[in-house]
């Protein structure tokens, strides 16, 4: 009689389940698929959302003519004037006839001097015995003892000085449009600049009012400062026109490469879903269940 005995080894012991460690509960996998859900949308670390700062400074990038070519108009202008004001050397604004030339240059045979804010200078007499003004002659200060520097003189030289400077400005601040995205506000203060300018020119010629040109006997008229001044005056008048006229705005290209940096960049991430198979899980815990059956049956001898 043989008695042979079926190999338990790999038997569980009797009372004792066998769980799978392969495949989770389904309510662990519910779990999961409602974390999955709930989870926010991660923005990826090389796409970074831009923000209201990075957007505002978009229109500090230089780029080329941003509002356009109508902006070489005013540039042009106002550049012209503020260069004709500084073609003057500070003694040829005006042309002096009467007693105080006279006594200021203690030489009865000139027919004329040229006057300025600060200086005069003398004419030459030519070959031809004609009388002309040689700008490399140097300038000579006046005598105070002579020439009353009065308050309407000041006035009208401070004038003077702020329309070379605020013109200068205004300019400057005009060339930068053709690299800079301006707003119309910005625009029109470039405008207001110019015509504040262009009101202390006009004030300048207050000068002719002055003790100077009103003495007895005393006559002053215009001469190649006054005249550049008037030139500078009328291509800040036309600089400012142009200015408050029209207001060029961004070529379409610059607003469209512009909203195209500023606009959000739409992040499209998709989210990997576990894929569950229904009937292979059941199928699985079919046989799960018949494993865990067999390894719970006692090892019964055969006899033969």
């Amino acid at each position: 009689m043989t008695i042979t005995t079926t190999d338990s080894a790999n038997a569980a012991p009797l009372g004792e389940e066998t769980a799978s460690p392969t495949t989770p509960p389904s309510s662990e996998i519910e779990d999961e698929d409602s974390t999955a859900a709930t989870e926010p949308e991660a923005t990826p670390p090389n796409e970074a959302r831009p923000t209201a700062t990075n957007a505002s400074r978009e229109s500090s990038d230089c780029s080329c003519c941003p509002l356009g070519y109508y902006v070489a108009i005013p540039i042009l202008l106002s550049t012209f004037g503020w260069f004709t004001r500084l073609t003057q050397d500070g003694c040829d604004y005006a042309r002096l006839t009467g007693p105080t030339m006279i006594e200021l240059t203690n030489d009865p045979s000139l027919p004329f001097i040229e006057v300025g804010f600060h200086q005069y200078r003398e004419p030459t007499k030519g070959d031809n015995g004609e009388w002309y003004i040689d700008y490399k002659t140097a300038c000579e200060d006046y005598n105070t003892d002579v020439v009353d520097m009065d308050g309407v003189w000041t006035f009208a030289k401070i004038a003077g000085y702020l329309s070379l400077v605020l013109g200068g400005a205004g300019a400057l601040f005009l060339w930068f449009s053709s690299c800079f995205l301006y707003s119309k506000t910005t625009w029109r203060w470039a405008g207001y600049e110019l015509l504040f300018a262009t009101v202390m020119l006009l004030l300048t010629y207050s000068w002719f009012g002055t003790s100077l040109c009103r003495g007895d006997g005393d006559r002053c008229t215009l001469s190649y400062g006054s005249k550049a001044d008037l030139l500078s005056l009328i291509l800040w008048v036309l600089s400012t026109i142009s200015i408050f006229v029209r207001f060029p705005g961004p070529r379409r290209a610059s607003t469209e490469q512009s909203n195209a940096r500023s606009a959000p960049v739409p992040i499209e991430l998709e989210m990997s879903q576990p894929s569950v198979n229904l009937q292979q899980m059941e199928q699985q815990q079919q046989q799960v269940s018949t494993n865990a059956l067999d390894s719970n049956q006692p090892n019964i001898p055969e006899i033969s």
